[in-house]
């Protein structure tokens, strides 16, 4: 690559990267709230107005935001505005700042972490707000998530849903999934499961407020699930927890022995196709999936004992290594491409 080309892309990852600020600043003060809204072009006053935030400093974001061709601007460039068929776009994308909010927070543990003498990692859980960030993140239609990941491979699995059967999640955080599936099923019974007690303390209490009857929250060690538990499960769902864990494999077969014969397990995994670095040169996901592989996967699998920080870059090839050797035979395993660089792992016993 020429020298002015490398340029050229450095120019662009730093303007890009000052449009990511002034959107992470926009969602926090409220100022991009008046653009994910319906509404008529508005002036810099009226924006001002309407959220009470100072002039001055909403004309340099705009400007920031304009240039980055984030936020139109009239002929005149007076009035402000976001086109309506990109309005849900734009608003979709505020929560991937946030995520990458988190990553930036975690920076300090996350160089802590890389030096020789410092801690193998850390947990997400020690910062607040992480599992509403991740409910937020994850759950942004219900209805897609639940016919993408349910329904569209596996219709079988509305057919039992139906008529009523054992159902666990693992790794299932403040539940959003577990718990709209059990409000919308009445005759299956649901086992919401996480390592977290902070978690499990949220999840109870949603069921409660709720008054959901066949559904319950129940702490458990994916490495050394509960005995009265094995051939128990018509369906258990895990979702980007995988590579989250020390030892994928270990809990990988833990719910194949929780399994009734018959049933069928759905694991999510966010996953880059690549399997080094190299492979992954032209995937534009990729670079977005490295930093919050480092500051969020990667350390929560190695604060734990034994942990092979998997993340969620390790590739295709080493996610369905572990899958194949949990116990399912390979014939009973399907893998499905889903949107926003997932996969769909449906595995028979």
């Amino acid at each position: 690559m020429a020298a002015s080309d490398f340029e050229a892309r450095m120019s662009g990852y730093l303007n890009g990267a000052a449009a990511c600020l002034a959107l992470s600043i926009g969602r926090e003060t409220g100022l991009l709230k008046v653009f994910t809204e319906p509404h008529e072009p508005m002036t810099i006053s009226q924006i001002a107005s309407k959220t009470n935030l100072k002039e001055r400093y909403i004309k340099e974001l705009l400007g920031c935001l304009v240039t980055s061709s984030i936020i139109e601007v009239d002929e005149a460039s007076v009035k402000y505005f976001v086109p309506d068929e990109i309005r849900s776009t734009l608003d979709s994308n505020l929560n991937s700042i946030e995520l990458f909010d988190y990553g930036l927070a975690r920076k300090e543990d996350l160089k802590s972490c890389m030096a020789i003498d410092g801690p193998n990692g850390f947990a997400g859980q020690t910062r607040p707000g992480y599992g509403e960030l991740l409910k937020k993140f994850r759950c942004i239609n219900m209805d897609n998530l639940i016919e993408e990941e349910f329904f569209k491979h596996t219709p079988d699995i509305k057919t039992k849903l139906e008529s009523g059967i054992d159902f666990v999640e693992f790794g299932c955080g403040l539940g959003p999934v577990i718990i709209e599936l059990a409000s919308r099923y009445p005759n299956s019974r649901f086992i919401a499961s996480d390592y977290s007690p902070e978690a499990m303390a949220t999840v109870a209490k949603t069921i409660e407020d709720k008054g959901l009857k066949n559904i319950k929250a129940q702490q458990a060690d994916l490495y050394q699930l509960p005995d009265e538990w094995v051939g128990k499960f018509d369906v258990i769902y895990i979702r980007d927890t995988l590579h989250d864990l020390g030892q994928p494999l270990k809990g990988a077969t833990e719910m194949v022995k929780v399994l009734k014969q018959g049933g069928v397990i759905v694991i999510i995994e966010i996953v880059l196709k690549g399997d080094n670095h190299r492979e992954n040169k032209e995937d534009p996901s990729a670079p977005l999936l490295f930093i919050l592989s480092a500051s969020v996967c990667v350390p929560e699998s190695l604060c734990q004992e034994g942990g092979i920080g998997l993340g969620c870059t390790s590739g295709l090839k080493s996610l369905k290594n572990i899958i194949y050797q949990s116990g399912i035979p390979a014939a009973n395993i399907e893998t499905h491409e889903l949107a926003s660089f997932s996969c769909k792992f449906v595995c028979r016993k």
